[in-house]
Order: C-alpha cells, then structure tokens, then sequence
C-alpha cells in the first residue's frame, strides 16, 4: 500500500528556468563581496562566474555531490588565488544574498502544484527529496513558506544538507526515515530520468516522471505524468 510520496522540486513543483533578475542579484552579490575582500573585480568575472555555473553543475552531474554555496563561492575565490577562513564574514554575506535573491525573485509554480499537493496532502505524507541549486534549502524552504505550500510536507530533504545528490541513495533513504515508511510504501516524483526514476528505483522505492516542463524520452518509471493533475488522477484512483 502507498503510504507516502517524495517529490523533487524543480519541474516538479517550481520552474526552474532561470531569471534574470535573480542572477544578477547573485553576480552582484558576489562583485561586493570582492570588494570587501580588497579584491578588485577582474575584467573576466562574467566568464568566472559562468565558470563557477559550470563546475558545480559537474559536481553535480559527475560527482553526485551535494554541494553548498560556499563552496561555489570558494571554488570562485580559488580561481583568483584568494583563501578564506571557515568563518568568513564575507562569504557568510555572500551567501545569504544569493538566498535571498530566490526569496526575492521566486519560480513560478507549476500549473496545478497547489491544489494537487493539498489533495494527495489529505491521503499521503509528503516530502521533498530536491538537488539544490546554488541557493540553499533554507530558501527554498521559505518559498515553499511564502507560497502556503511548506505545510503539506512532513520532511524536505536537500542534497546540500545531506551532501550527496540524486541519484545516490542517500536524499531518498534520509526522506523514508523522516517520514518512517519503507522504501516500497514510498513513491517518488520527479522530472529526470537519470536522477528521479533512476534513483528512486535504486532505492527501492516507487517512481513517476513528471513531464509538465520537458519530454523525457522513454523511462522506467511505472507511469509519465504529462501534468500534475493527471499525476493526482494517478496516484488517487492507484490507492
């Protein structure tokens, strides 16, 4: 029996497409912080911090790492040769402003995402097993918050606090323990095959592509949920 269901967040709950303001607010956040530093802002610091995009995208392609966004920041500063103590004010500022920028520029919703979370919300536990980008869990809690929608979920569990990355078993199994069910009482929603379907299978529990946002091709998921409300049609009349 289905007694719970994770789902990733990006093109599952929230577009994650970018936006522009909310990068331009990171970029500037990471000028000043150089300027803090001492550091004068090198003429390729647009090519830097498309660089630092870059690595952590392999960090998390690659390495299935739960990375932070410190250590994109420090990754950004080892380029310039600059070295930062743990408790680096700077830094801390820095990060801080890049989760603001998703709080003060925030995804969209996917159509449907707020009525069919509260409807299988009344059914199943619910939680959120997300890779973070390069703003953190907390404020990808706090949009969540902002929407009305952090309620619906027991557990949110994201790659940089648990530092790896989907498809490695770890976000999955950290989501079952929170919310103590079995991984074959569990479903888990999401929007890539390789990460979602294939990590969710892995580990033993239940999967369905959501492919609201792109067509993902073939998959091994039980069922490919061309929106959210065919999702909620799907999982309702399953239990």
């Amino acid at each position: 029996m289905l007694r719970a269901i994770t789902f990733d967040y990006w093109d599952t709950i929230y577009h994650g497409a970018s936006n522009a303001a909310r990068v331009q607010r990171r970029r500037d956040a990471l000028a000043e912080m150089l300027e803090r530093l001492g550091c004068p802002i090198p003429s390729d610091f647009e090519a830097l911090y498309v660089a630092s995009a870059a690595e952590a995208n392999r960090w998390w392609r690659d390495e299935h790492r739960g990375y932070t966004t410190d250590d994109r920041i420090r990754w950004l500063l080892s380029q310039l040769a600059i070295e930062r103590p743990v408790d680096c004010a700077e830094i801390a500022t820095a990060v801080e402003q890049v989760d603001r920028s998703l709080i003060d520029h925030p995804p969209a919703l996917l159509a449907g995402a707020r009525e069919v979370l509260a409807r299988l919300g009344e059914r199943f536990a619910l939680a959120i097993v997300s890779d973070t980008g390069f703003a953190g869990g907390r404020a990808q809690d706090r949009v969540l918050e902002l929407d009305s929608l952090r309620q619906h979920f027991a557990a949110t569990i994201y790659s940089m606090d648990v530092g790896h990355a989907k498809p490695r078993p770890e976000p999955f199994r950290a989501a079952l323990a929170a919310l103590g069910v079995a991984p074959h009482e569990t479903l888990h929603v999401g929007d890539i095959e390789r990460t979602d379907v294939a990590g969710a299978l892995a580990s033993g529990l239940r999967a369905v592509r959501l492919d609201a946002v792109r067509q993902g091709g073939p998959s091994a998921a039980e069922f490919i949920a061309p929106t959210l409300d065919a999702l909620a049609t799907y999982l309702l009349s399953d239990s």
